[in-house]
Protein backbone atom coordinates (compact mmCIF):
# COMPACT_ATOMS: atom_id res chain seq x y z
CA UNK A 1 0.00 0.00 0.00
CA UNK A 2 1.42 3.39 -0.99
CA UNK A 3 1.38 6.21 1.52
CA UNK A 4 -0.31 9.70 0.33
CA UNK A 5 2.29 12.44 -0.76
CA UNK A 6 1.97 14.08 2.30
CA UNK A 7 1.98 10.98 4.61
CA UNK A 8 5.56 10.26 2.75
CA UNK A 9 6.60 13.92 3.42
CA UNK A 10 5.66 13.71 7.16
CA UNK A 11 7.50 10.37 7.14
CA UNK A 12 10.79 11.61 5.90
CA UNK A 13 10.49 14.65 8.34
CA UNK A 14 10.05 12.67 11.43
CA UNK A 15 12.88 10.25 10.40
CA UNK A 16 15.76 13.31 10.06
CA UNK A 17 14.31 15.15 12.59
CA UNK A 18 14.79 11.79 14.77
CA UNK A 19 18.07 10.93 13.82
CA UNK A 20 16.83 7.96 11.91
CA UNK A 21 17.78 6.85 8.55
CA UNK A 22 14.79 5.28 6.00
CA UNK A 23 15.55 1.48 4.99
CA UNK A 24 17.60 1.57 2.32
CA UNK A 25 16.40 -2.18 0.35
CA UNK A 26 18.61 -1.36 -2.40
CA UNK A 27 21.95 -0.08 -1.03
CA UNK A 28 24.30 -1.96 -2.32
CA UNK A 29 23.54 -4.41 -5.37
CA UNK A 30 26.71 -6.47 -4.51
CA UNK A 31 24.18 -7.89 -1.30
CA UNK A 32 21.50 -9.91 -3.82
CA UNK A 33 24.59 -11.50 -5.67
CA UNK A 34 24.62 -14.93 -4.81
CA UNK A 35 26.39 -16.47 -7.00
CA UNK A 36 27.45 -19.56 -5.32
CA UNK A 37 26.11 -19.75 -1.72
CA UNK A 38 27.00 -22.30 0.61
CA UNK A 39 23.88 -25.22 0.52
CA UNK A 40 23.29 -25.67 4.83
CA UNK A 41 21.37 -29.07 5.21
CA UNK A 42 20.05 -30.25 8.35
CA UNK A 43 22.28 -31.04 10.81
CA UNK A 44 25.32 -28.42 9.46
CA UNK A 45 27.34 -27.81 12.32
CA UNK A 46 28.02 -24.55 11.23
CA UNK A 47 24.31 -23.62 12.20
CA UNK A 48 22.82 -24.51 15.59
CA UNK A 49 19.99 -23.89 17.32
CA UNK A 50 21.00 -21.49 19.62
CA UNK A 51 19.86 -22.42 23.36
CA UNK A 52 19.85 -18.98 25.06
CA UNK A 53 16.45 -18.54 26.42
CA UNK A 54 15.03 -17.83 30.03
CA UNK A 55 13.76 -20.04 31.55
CA UNK A 56 14.42 -22.68 28.77
CA UNK A 57 11.91 -25.14 30.29
CA UNK A 58 8.97 -23.14 29.03
CA UNK A 59 10.16 -22.61 25.47
CA UNK A 60 7.95 -24.39 22.58
CA UNK A 61 9.12 -22.57 19.95
CA UNK A 62 10.02 -24.74 16.84
CA UNK A 63 13.28 -24.52 14.02
CA UNK A 64 14.04 -26.27 11.80
CA UNK A 65 15.05 -26.88 8.16
CA UNK A 66 12.00 -27.71 5.87
CA UNK A 67 10.57 -28.78 2.65
CA UNK A 68 7.31 -26.18 3.40
CA UNK A 69 7.96 -23.40 1.80
CA UNK A 70 11.15 -23.08 -0.40
CA UNK A 71 12.81 -19.95 -1.32
CA UNK A 72 15.69 -20.46 -3.59
CA UNK A 73 15.82 -24.39 -4.15
CA UNK A 74 14.10 -27.08 -2.16
CA UNK A 75 13.69 -25.74 1.33
CA UNK A 76 14.50 -22.73 3.74
CA UNK A 77 14.54 -22.49 7.77
CA UNK A 78 10.80 -22.90 9.28
CA UNK A 79 10.03 -21.28 12.39
CA UNK A 80 7.13 -20.71 14.93
CA UNK A 81 6.06 -19.42 18.49
CA UNK A 82 3.17 -20.54 20.34
CA UNK A 83 2.32 -16.96 21.80
CA UNK A 84 3.91 -18.08 25.27
CA UNK A 85 6.54 -14.50 26.14
CA UNK A 86 9.08 -17.13 27.01
CA UNK A 87 9.20 -18.63 23.06
CA UNK A 88 12.61 -18.39 21.27
CA UNK A 89 13.71 -19.55 18.07
CA UNK A 90 16.91 -18.70 16.78
CA UNK A 91 19.21 -20.48 14.24
CA UNK A 92 23.32 -19.64 15.02
CA UNK A 93 26.51 -19.53 13.11
CA UNK A 94 29.63 -17.79 14.57
CA UNK A 95 33.28 -17.38 13.26
CA UNK A 96 35.61 -20.67 13.05
CA UNK A 97 37.48 -20.84 16.72
CA UNK A 98 37.50 -18.52 18.68
CA UNK A 99 38.00 -15.42 15.47
CA UNK A 100 35.78 -12.82 14.03
CA UNK A 101 34.77 -12.36 9.82
CA UNK A 102 35.68 -8.51 10.24
CA UNK A 103 35.72 -5.17 11.83
CA UNK A 104 31.72 -4.22 12.54
CA UNK A 105 33.35 -0.75 10.60
CA UNK A 106 33.85 -2.75 7.34
CA UNK A 107 30.83 -3.97 6.96
CA UNK A 108 29.33 -3.46 3.02
CA UNK A 109 26.21 -6.17 2.75
CA UNK A 110 24.16 -7.80 5.67
CA UNK A 111 21.02 -9.30 4.51
CA UNK A 112 18.95 -12.14 4.31
CA UNK A 113 15.04 -13.12 3.24
CA UNK A 114 12.05 -13.79 5.59
CA UNK A 115 8.41 -14.39 5.09
CA UNK A 116 5.80 -14.12 7.70
CA UNK A 117 2.68 -15.99 7.75
CA UNK A 118 -0.77 -14.00 8.20
CA UNK A 119 -2.91 -14.84 10.90
CA UNK A 120 -6.62 -14.94 12.60
CA UNK A 121 -7.02 -12.71 15.88
CA UNK A 122 -9.32 -13.42 17.95
CA UNK A 123 -12.95 -11.44 18.15
CA UNK A 124 -12.69 -9.58 20.22
CA UNK A 125 -8.49 -9.26 20.00
CA UNK A 126 -6.46 -8.37 22.44
CA UNK A 127 -4.86 -5.01 22.32
CA UNK A 128 -1.33 -5.89 22.04
CA UNK A 129 -2.01 -8.20 19.25
CA UNK A 130 -3.48 -5.33 17.04
CA UNK A 131 -1.23 -2.96 18.31
CA UNK A 132 0.98 -1.67 15.12
CA UNK A 133 4.77 -2.91 16.76
CA UNK A 134 2.68 -6.83 16.50
CA UNK A 135 1.22 -5.87 12.86
CA UNK A 136 4.50 -4.78 11.72
CA UNK A 137 6.46 -7.42 13.54
CA UNK A 138 9.17 -9.30 11.01
CA UNK A 139 11.90 -12.18 11.57
CA UNK A 140 14.84 -11.08 13.83
CA UNK A 141 18.61 -10.61 12.90
CA UNK A 142 21.39 -10.29 15.02
CA UNK A 143 24.78 -9.62 14.67
CA UNK A 144 27.04 -10.54 17.48
CA UNK A 145 29.92 -7.83 18.35
CA UNK A 146 32.93 -8.31 20.25
CA UNK A 147 34.82 -5.27 21.36
CA UNK A 148 37.16 -4.32 24.30
CA UNK A 149 35.79 -1.59 27.20
CA UNK A 150 38.34 -0.58 29.90
CA UNK A 151 40.15 -3.40 29.26
CA UNK A 152 38.19 -6.39 29.54
CA UNK A 153 36.05 -8.30 26.04
CA UNK A 154 32.44 -7.24 25.84
CA UNK A 155 29.93 -9.03 23.39
CA UNK A 156 26.73 -7.31 22.07
CA UNK A 157 24.37 -8.12 19.84
CA UNK A 158 23.19 -5.30 17.34
CA UNK A 159 18.89 -6.49 16.11
CA UNK A 160 17.27 -5.63 13.12
CA UNK A 161 13.58 -5.61 13.61
CA UNK A 162 11.67 -4.09 11.19
CA UNK A 163 9.17 -2.16 13.47
CA UNK A 164 12.48 0.25 14.22
CA UNK A 165 12.60 1.46 10.94
CA UNK A 166 9.19 2.26 10.26
CA UNK A 167 7.95 3.63 13.80
CA UNK A 168 4.68 2.68 12.80
CA UNK A 169 4.30 5.09 9.48
CA UNK A 170 4.62 2.35 6.96
CA UNK A 171 1.54 -0.28 6.37
CA UNK A 172 1.66 -3.55 8.45
CA UNK A 173 3.85 -6.41 7.22
CA UNK A 174 3.03 -7.82 3.98
CA UNK A 175 2.50 -11.02 4.77
CA UNK A 176 2.43 -14.79 3.01
CA UNK A 177 5.35 -12.94 0.69
CA UNK A 178 9.23 -13.74 0.38
CA UNK A 179 11.18 -10.39 1.15
CA UNK A 180 14.37 -9.70 0.17
CA UNK A 181 16.13 -7.25 3.11
CA UNK A 182 19.03 -5.30 2.83
CA UNK A 183 20.02 -4.20 6.32
CA UNK A 184 23.26 -2.42 5.89
CA UNK A 185 22.00 1.03 5.75
CA UNK A 186 19.26 0.10 8.57
CA UNK A 187 18.89 0.86 12.25
CA UNK A 188 19.84 -1.63 14.86
CA UNK A 189 19.41 -1.97 18.24
CA UNK A 190 21.82 -3.13 21.06
CA UNK A 191 21.78 -5.57 23.80
CA UNK A 192 23.96 -6.85 25.64
CA UNK A 193 25.16 -11.23 26.08
CA UNK A 194 24.96 -12.42 29.33
CA UNK A 195 22.38 -9.85 31.01
CA UNK A 196 19.48 -8.25 30.71
CA UNK A 197 20.87 -4.95 29.46
CA UNK A 198 19.67 -2.18 27.02
CA UNK A 199 21.50 0.49 24.98
CA UNK A 200 19.27 3.54 25.37
CA UNK A 201 19.51 7.76 24.02
CA UNK A 202 23.11 8.66 24.47
CA UNK A 203 24.86 5.19 24.32
CA UNK A 204 23.46 4.89 28.06
CA UNK A 205 23.44 1.21 29.25
CA UNK A 206 20.63 0.34 31.64
CA UNK A 207 17.67 -2.48 31.91
CA UNK A 208 14.55 -2.52 29.50
CA UNK A 209 12.75 1.10 29.60
CA UNK A 210 10.15 0.19 26.69
CA UNK A 211 10.90 0.34 22.80
CA UNK A 212 11.10 3.59 22.21
CA UNK A 213 13.55 4.67 24.50
CA UNK A 214 15.86 2.25 22.72
CA UNK A 215 19.15 3.80 20.99
CA UNK A 216 19.29 3.20 16.91
CA UNK A 217 21.67 3.72 14.56
CA UNK A 218 23.07 1.92 11.36
CA UNK A 219 26.10 0.24 11.60
CA UNK A 220 27.83 3.19 10.43
CA UNK A 221 26.71 5.38 13.67
CA UNK A 222 27.03 1.99 16.14
CA UNK A 223 30.61 2.32 15.19
CA UNK A 224 30.83 6.29 15.26
CA UNK A 225 29.25 6.44 18.79
CA UNK A 226 29.41 3.55 20.52
CA UNK A 227 31.82 0.76 19.65
CA UNK A 228 35.74 1.58 19.41
CA UNK A 229 37.55 1.19 16.11
CA UNK A 230 38.83 -2.48 16.87
CA UNK A 231 34.84 -3.77 17.11
CA UNK A 232 34.61 -7.09 15.57
CA UNK A 233 31.73 -9.48 14.00
CA UNK A 234 32.30 -13.09 15.48
CA UNK A 235 29.08 -14.44 14.69
CA UNK A 236 25.08 -13.74 13.15
CA UNK A 237 21.74 -15.09 14.46
CA UNK A 238 18.24 -15.02 12.54
CA UNK A 239 15.04 -15.86 14.37
CA UNK A 240 11.39 -14.95 16.02
CA UNK A 241 10.06 -14.48 19.74
CA UNK A 242 11.23 -13.40 23.09
CA UNK A 243 8.39 -11.45 24.46
CA UNK A 244 6.13 -11.85 21.58
CA UNK A 245 2.27 -11.93 22.34
CA UNK A 246 1.15 -13.78 19.85
CA UNK A 247 1.45 -17.18 18.00
CA UNK A 248 4.50 -16.58 14.93
CA UNK A 249 5.07 -18.66 12.03
CA UNK A 250 8.34 -17.69 9.73
CA UNK A 251 10.45 -18.89 6.67
CA UNK A 252 14.12 -17.59 6.59
CA UNK A 253 16.52 -18.27 3.92
CA UNK A 254 19.53 -16.84 2.40
CA UNK A 255 21.66 -14.96 5.20
CA UNK A 256 24.39 -12.79 3.67
CA UNK A 257 27.26 -10.87 5.29
CA UNK A 258 30.34 -9.71 3.95
CA UNK A 259 33.51 -6.56 4.07
CA UNK A 260 34.81 -4.02 2.47
CA UNK A 261 38.88 -5.30 1.35
CA UNK A 262 37.24 -9.13 1.59
CA UNK A 263 36.62 -11.27 -1.26
CA UNK A 264 33.34 -12.58 -1.44
CA UNK A 265 31.20 -13.41 1.53
CA UNK A 266 31.83 -13.94 4.93
CA UNK A 267 28.86 -16.05 5.38
CA UNK A 268 26.25 -16.37 2.04
CA UNK A 269 24.13 -19.61 2.91
CA UNK A 270 21.24 -21.21 1.57
CA UNK A 271 19.03 -23.27 3.88
CA UNK A 272 18.10 -26.75 2.14
CA UNK A 273 17.11 -30.28 2.29
CA UNK A 274 19.36 -32.37 0.44
CA UNK A 275 18.41 -33.77 -3.47
CA UNK A 276 17.21 -36.93 -3.96
CA UNK A 277 19.54 -39.58 -5.57
CA UNK A 278 18.08 -39.51 -9.23
CA UNK A 279 20.11 -42.37 -11.71
CA UNK A 280 21.61 -40.89 -14.59
CA UNK A 281 19.77 -41.56 -17.88
CA UNK A 282 22.15 -44.04 -18.76
CA UNK A 283 21.40 -46.05 -15.42
CA UNK A 284 17.72 -45.80 -16.10
CA UNK A 285 17.88 -47.40 -19.56
CA UNK A 286 20.42 -50.40 -18.58
CA UNK A 287 17.16 -50.42 -15.85
CA UNK A 288 14.39 -50.27 -17.86
CA UNK A 289 16.35 -53.42 -20.33
CA UNK A 290 16.90 -55.52 -17.26
CA UNK A 291 13.62 -54.70 -16.25
CA UNK A 292 12.36 -56.06 -19.91
CA UNK A 293 14.32 -59.03 -20.46
CA UNK A 294 13.00 -60.23 -16.77
CA UNK A 295 9.56 -60.10 -17.76
CA UNK A 296 10.19 -61.81 -21.19
CA UNK A 297 11.51 -64.83 -19.17
CA UNK A 298 9.31 -64.75 -16.70
CA UNK A 299 6.21 -65.04 -19.80
CA UNK A 300 8.39 -67.89 -21.20
CA UNK A 301 8.88 -70.03 -17.31
CA UNK A 302 4.54 -69.52 -17.30
CA UNK A 303 3.92 -70.04 -20.76
CA UNK A 304 2.51 -73.79 -21.27
CA UNK A 305 5.15 -76.29 -23.26
CA UNK A 306 3.69 -77.43 -26.99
Amino acid sequence: MTAPKSRRWLLLGVLFLGGLSAPLSAADPSCAARDTPNLIFPGDPRWAVDKNVYPAESNLATIGITGTNPRSGNGSLELGTTGSLFDWAFFKRVADGDASWGLLSAVNCLSFDWWRSSYTLPNPAPADLTAETWQEQTPVLRLLVRDTKDGQTVVSHLVWERWYNTRGFLAPTENDQWHFENLTGQQLWRHFDGGLTYTNAGCVNSGFDGSDALQTYDIGGWVQNCYSASAQVFGIMIGVGSQWPGTYHAFLDNVQLSFNGQQGFAVEDNFELPASVVPEPATLTLVASGLAVLAIAGYRRRSPRR
